[in-house]
């Protein structure tokens, strides 16, 4: 049935993380071209194999239940609902790259991890898709920790340790990089940016991803229900 076909639309906040890994690596590039020696950054932050990433192990039927989940949750706030806050775990959001019409582009080149309240990504992206014909043929195999947090609206990801071939990168690169926000672009996307503005906040919190709906405009500045007995308790007075 169409109605269990997962949606591309839902996944606009999950794919913004996974865009903002790819940005990452594409300043990471532009980095390493403004260094006179690019034989040696070639042979350093490039291999000629792409790293196998690891694999997800979800039945079907948590897949389904999974995709029926995040459904009903974008249902929800579409809708103006209430809605509880959505937690997911690394191995869900891995699923969802694998099995969302918006993710699939990235499946088997990004693996996401949480560990306490850090997130945590592994990548291994063909410099072709970059469009840079020199490192034709070769990968960018990084792992990075990044921290994630949402303020007034706004999405914020930042890289704070990367690791290149099992090496971590220089200080000279990372002092920069830590002072970008590789979600900034999220608000160009029409979809991304309405998907944001129905959030009251995102956390990464205990290895998982909580994101917090906003309250449907109905139901804020609304005094508390009274229950009928103090209703007819006040009567009588």
């Amino acid at each position: 049935m169409n109605e269990q076909k997962p949606k591309p639309t839902r996944g606009c906040f999950f794919y913004g993380c996974i865009t903002g890994l790819v940005l990452l690596l594409v300043m990471l590039v532009g980095l390493l071209l403004g260094v006179h020696y690019v034989k040696k950054m070639f042979n350093e932050f490039t291999d000629t194999k792409p790293l196998p990433l690891p694999v997800v192990q979800m039945s079907p039927a948590e897949i389904k239940k999974l995709h029926e989940r995040l459904d009903a949750f974008d249902k929800a706030l579409k809708e103006h609902r209430a809605a509880e806050p959505l937690v997911l775990t690394a191995d869900e959001i891995n699923a969802w790259i694998a099995t969302s019409p918006g993710g699939q582009s990235a499946t088997g080149k990004v693996y996401v991890t949480i560990e306490g309240d850090q997130l945590k990504g592994q990548v291994s992206l063909p410099m072709a898709e970059v469009g840079l014909s020199i490192f034709k043929g070769r990968y960018l195999n990084a792992a990075a920790t990044f921290n994630l947090s949402f303020q007034k609206g706004v999405l914020h990801l930042t890289a704070q340790d990367i690791t290149v071939k099992g090496k971590p990168l220089p200080t000279v690169y990372m002092q920069q990089i830590r002072q970008t926000n590789l979600a900034k672009d999220a608000d160009n996307d029409p979809e991304t940016k309405a998907s944001l503005e129905r959030f009251e906040e995102i956390k990464i919190e205990n290895g998982k991803l909580i994101i917090v709906p906003k309250k449907p405009e109905s139901d804020a500045g609304q005094p508390p229900a009274v229950s009928k007995p103090e209703v007819e308790e006040k009567k009588e007075k």
